[in-house]
C-alpha cells in the first residue's frame, strides 16, 4: 500500500487531467532541480520526478489509485437531499395580480405574444416546507413550472382531420418544465428566494420562495 501521497507531492488534484500533471512536474521540478534550480534541492527532485512517472503512465496511476488508502483520499461532498417537486400553480401561497393573470401571462409567453406580456413583473409566492435536518444542512428543492409545447398530435398546426382534438386547434399543449433551487445549510426560518423565470421562458415572473421551519417536537 503506497505510503505516500503523489497527488499531494504535485500540489494536484486526484481527478487531474494529463496536462495539469505535466505542467504541475514542470513548475516545481525546474525549481529544485539540483543543476539549474533556483532552490537547489535534489531529494525533493527526486520526489517529484518518481511522482510524475507514476501519474503520468495512465497503466501505473491506475494501479496506484486503488491502492491509496481511503483516509489519504479527497472526501467526497454527499449529494444535497432532495425534496417532493413542488408544483407552480398547485402549491401557490400568494399570486400578485391574480392567478388567472399569471397563468395568462406564461401562455403569452409560449405563444409568442411577448408584446402583450409586458408590463410590471408579477410575483407568484410558495411555501417551501424544510424539516430541521434539512435545514440544517441543506437540501435541493425541484419545483416544476407550467410551460406550452407544441402539440404532438397536429406537430403544431392545430388540424388533424378537422380541428385537432389533443390542442383543440392552439397547436400547443400544456406541459411542465422542471429546476431546482439548492437550499444551502444553515438556512432559517422566514428566509426568502427568489427565482426569475426568463430562463424557463418565462419573462417577468418571479417566484418568491417563503422557508418554513417545521420543528419537531
Amino acid at each position: 500500500m503506497p505510503k505516500r501521497d503523489l497527488y499531494r507531492i504535485l500540489g494536484v488534484t486526484r481527478q487531474a487531467q494529463p496536462a495539469e500533471i505535466k505542467r504541475a512536474y514542470r513548475r516545481i521540478a525546474f525549481n529544485v532541480h539540483p543543476d539549474v534550480g533556483e532552490r537547489p534541492d535534489p531529494e525533493h527532485f527526486r520526489e517529484v520526478h518518481e511522482a510524475y512517472e507514476i501519474l503520468s503512465n495512465p497503466d501505473r496511476r491506475r494501479s496506484y489509485d486503488v491502492q491509496i488508502p481511503i483516509t489519504s483520499r479527497p472526501p467526497v461532498a454527499e449529494p444535497l437531499r432532495s425534496k417532493a417537486p413542488i408544483t407552480v400553480m398547485e402549491d401557490f401561497l400568494t399570486v400578485r395580480p391574480s392567478i388567472e393573470e399569471v397563468l395568462d401571462h406564461i401562455r403569452q409567453n409560449f405563444f409568442g405574444y411577448r408584446e402583450k406580456s409586458g408590463g410590471p413583473r408579477r410575483h407568484l409566492r410558495l411555501e417551501a416546507v424544510l424539516d430541521t435536518e434539512e435545514a440544517r444542512f441543506g437540501c435541493r428543492l425541484p419545483l416544476r413550472i407550467p410551460c406550452y409545447i407544441r402539440c404532438p398530435a397536429c406537430h403544431g398546426t392545430g388540424q388533424w382531420w378537422g380541428v385537432c382534438q389533443a390542442c383543440y386547434g392552439d397547436g400547443i399543449i400544456e406541459s411542465t418544465r422542471e429546476l431546482s433551487l439548492n437550499i444551502p445549510p444553515g438556512t432559517r426560518d422566514g428566509e426568502m428566494y427568489y427565482i426569475d423565470l426568463g430562463d424557463v421562458g418565462v419573462g417577468k415572473l418571479l417566484l418568491e420562495i417563503h422557508i418554513i421551519i417545521a420543528r419537531q417536537w
